[in-house]
């Protein structure tokens, strides 16, 4: 039986040209994904990401994504706002925006409308660490697409739109009626 015959038995999906990449771990049988592979292309993202937040700024990942949700929030949001738009959850958000106080790059202002849930708002000096840390983040994801023809691109986000989709679907808590 021919090799990708195998493949296709093992995984339900025919070998394609992702499966004559040649890179450490991106070609395990009974996990021929691009979902897959995607975990392990956000993993060195996030590696990346790391440690060149840590070379040019004084802020960590989660400090990051906190400051890019809310410098886009020009009302200010509430912790659980930009956890939504992050994805990520409320404590590692809540964590964050603490440093991010102390630092000085961010505030509290009283909510009118919930008492429970301050308003988080860039202060100034916030506001210029997340611009010179946005245009070495542009850099980065500029330089990974290099490779990439604006179609390819484009194509590209259309597909990680649905997978996005399915995922916010997927992690949406299971109703207690519906098990009924």
């Amino acid at each position: 039986m021919s090799d990708e015959k195998v493949q296709s038995k093992v995984s339900g999906r025919k070998a394609g040209p992702a499966d004559e990449v040649q890179l450490p771990g991106w070609n395990l049988d009974e996990l021929n994904y691009p979902t897959f592979r995607m975990t392990l292309i956000a993993k060195i993202m996030d590696r990346l990401t790391i440690r060149n937040l840590a070379e040019i700024e004084d802020i960590t990942y989660a400090e990051w994504r906190v400051m890019a949700r809310l410098a886009t929030m020009h009302q200010g949001g509430t912790v659980r706002q930009v956890a939504e738009m992050a994805w990520v959850d409320r404590a590692e958000v809540s964590r964050a925006v603490s440093t991010l106080e102390e630092k000085g790059y961010t505030l509290r202002m009283e909510n009118p409308h919930d008492r429970r849930a301050p308003i988080l708002k860039m202060t100034a000096v916030g506001l210029e660490r997340y611009r010179a840390a946005l245009a070495e983040r542009k850099a980065f994801h500029e330089l990974l697409t290099a490779k990439l023809s604006d179609k390819e691109c484009e194509t590209l986000n259309q597909l990680l739109a649905k997978i996005g989709e399915q995922l916010v679907v997927l992690s949406q808590p299971v109703s207690t009626d519906a098990v009924k």
